[in-house]
Formats: structure tokens, C-alpha cells, sequence
């Protein structure tokens, strides 16, 4: 019976072999596909690869380059101290080919020097004063109105030199006097030409026949309508 037993032995030898072979060659397959699997990039990962319209875009609006916030700079044709003066001209530079806008400016003329009395706590202390001062032959007049009512004006000089010398002589006589620069603001009425447009032969023409006037350079109004 001892060979029964051996030839059982084998037989479960070579069974055992066979099954170990079989589960082996099932295995190999999913571990080259879990390799594979492991090389491959995970999706979202720095490595992953996409479209390049599926990338982000740069902002265009980040690429533009910004406007030129340089002012532009008008040819200006003026003064008139009237604006029907100003009207006319215009529409005769127009008729001659030169659209224009009328623009008015504040400036302050008759620069001069004043020399005064500071204002009295009463109309009847700077009557007193007044009198004082017209008996030592010294011009004055009293302001009336304004924030200097009440005060005594000595006179008004073009020159510096001139307001001191005085104010230095009443404070020798006792005189509290003061000296400070004054101007007259009037309002000008100047044409302002397109920024392109300096005005040429036709606006030298325009000046010839209009002597009062000049041409000069400002920073061009805003939102201006040149036709209007």
C-alpha cells in the first residue's frame, strides 16, 4: 500500500504547483495596471496637462495701457471785457473757418497798495478821526460798507515805496496805519480753438483787424463743445 500513498503524495504535489502558477499569472495584470496607474498624474496635480484654452487667461484690460492723463493745450484769442464782444468775435471767426468757445476767467487787476486805518468801533469815532486828519491836510474818506467799514482810507499807490513812506510818517504822528495790496477781480472773455487747431494765417488775419485782442496758450475747458 506504500505506493498508493507516494502516488497521492504527488498528485497533491503537482496539484499545489499548478494552482500556485495559475494564481500567480491572474495577479501579474492588475499589479502592471496599479504601476501604471501609480506613473500616471493625478488629475489637478502641477504635472497634469491641459488645453491652453482651458487655461486662465491673462485680463486684457491688465495689458492696455493706461490713457495719457497730459491736459491738452488750446489756443486762446482775447481778452474782451464784454461778453456781446466776445459773441461777435466768435462768430466771426467762424464765418472764417475757426470754430471757438467762449470761456469767461476771473482775474484781478489794478494791483495797488492801500493805506489805512483799521476799522473804528463806532461811525462816530471814525468821524472823529477823520476830522483829525483832515486838519493836519492828510486826504482820507471813510470806508462806508464792507468789511473794512469803519476804517479810514489814506490813499491808493501803485507803488510800494510810496505806501510805506507814508504809513511810516502817520505811525511818527501817532497813527496806527497799515499797508496792504489790493485788486480790482474783473471777469475776461476769452475763445478757446480746438486743441488741433492753432488758428494759422486765418486767425492772423482775424487780429490784424481786431487790435485789441491777442492770441496766447491755456489748458484747454473741459467737455467743451467747440460748435456750440
Amino acid at each position: 500500500m506504500r505506493w498508493v500513498f507516494y502516488t497521492l503524495l504527488v498528485a497533491n504535489l503537482v496539484y499545489l504547483g499548478w494552482h500556485l502558477t495559475v494564481d500567480r499569472l491572474e495577479r501579474a495584470p492588475l499589479a502592471s495596471s496599479s504601476q501604471s496607474a501609480a506613473r500616471m498624474p493625478a488629475a489637478g496635480s502641477a504635472s497634469s496637462l491641459a488645453l491652453l484654452s482651458e487655461q486662465p487667461q491673462p485680463d486684457r484690460a491688465a495689458l492696455a495701457t493706461p490713457p495719457s492723463s497730459q491736459t491738452a493745450s488750446c489756443t486762446v484769442v482775447g481778452p474782451w471785457s464784454d461778453s456781446d464782444e466776445a459773441r461777435r468775435a466768435r462768430i466771426q471767426l467762424r464765418a472764417a473757418g475757426l470754430a471757438g468757445r467762449i470761456e469767461p476767467v476771473r482775474v484781478e487787476k489794478d494791483r495797488l497798495n492801500w493805506v489805512y486805518l483799521p476799522p473804528f468801533e463806532s461811525r462816530q469815532r471814525a468821524l472823529e478821526a477823520l476830522n483829525e486828519l483832515q486838519a493836519l491836510g492828510v486826504d482820507s474818506f471813510i470806508v462806508k460798507e464792507g468789511d473794512y467799514a469803519n476804517a479810514i482810507s489814506l490813499g491808493y499807490f501803485s507803488s510800494v515805496e510810496s505806501a510805506e513812506g507814508l504809513r511810516t510818517k502817520m505811525r511818527n504822528a501817532g497813527y496806527p496805519v497799515f499797508v496792504r495790496e489790493t485788486a480790482r477781480e474783473v471777469t475776461e472773455y476769452w475763445i478757446y480753438l480746438p486743441p488741433a487747431e492753432d488758428g494759422g494765417a486765418v486767425l492772423a488775419d482775424f487780429l490784424v483787424g481786431n487790435p485789441q485782442a491777442g492770441r496766447s496758450k491755456s489748458q484747454c475747458p473741459g467737455n467743451a463743445q467747440w460748435k456750440g
